[in-house]
């Protein structure tokens, strides 16, 4: 056993094995506003709930594959492209970060503006509801 196997075997055994981080705003997200937009969880799911325009939004930033910052009246959310696992998070001050895998833009990317419930991941689903200036 070579010396760096050794170490990184002790350092495994401390939990110094690799970790998912928390996500963060990306301070060069595009801001895009939303006529609709509020989060909420259930259990461990995330849910985004917002308007068919607001989906289509959602649709396009995952097709873009670029870092945005959609703000409703009364929520932010940060999503963010990444190719590692991390967390989303929330700050009552600045939102939500939510982390987007390269499998949940793709789902996130065909996703109609069809008001119903749809599952991104296990973690992320988006609610599209219409609005009583829709109806």
């Amino acid at each position: 056993m070579s010396l760096f196997s050794a170490v990184k075997d002790i350092v495994d055994k401390l939990g110094g094995s690799p970790t998912v981080r928390l996500a963060s705003p990306d301070p060069h997200a595009v801001e895009v506003s939303v006529d609709h937009l509020s989060v909420h969880t259930a259990g461990g799911l995330i849910i985004l709930v917002t308007s068919p325009a607001g989906a289509q939004v959602l649709s396009e930033v995952a097709r873009s594959g670029e870092p945005a910052r959609l703000s409703g009246s009364k929520t932010t959310v940060h999503l963010s492209p990444t190719t590692k696992a991390q967390r989303p998070v929330h700050d009552p001050k600045r939102g939500w970060a939510i982390p987007l895998s390269p499998a949940e833009r793709d789902m996130l990317a065909q996703i109609s503006a069809t008001p119903g419930d749809y599952e991104v991941s296990e973690s992320l689903a988006v609610s599209i509801e219409t609005t009583p200036e829709e109806s």
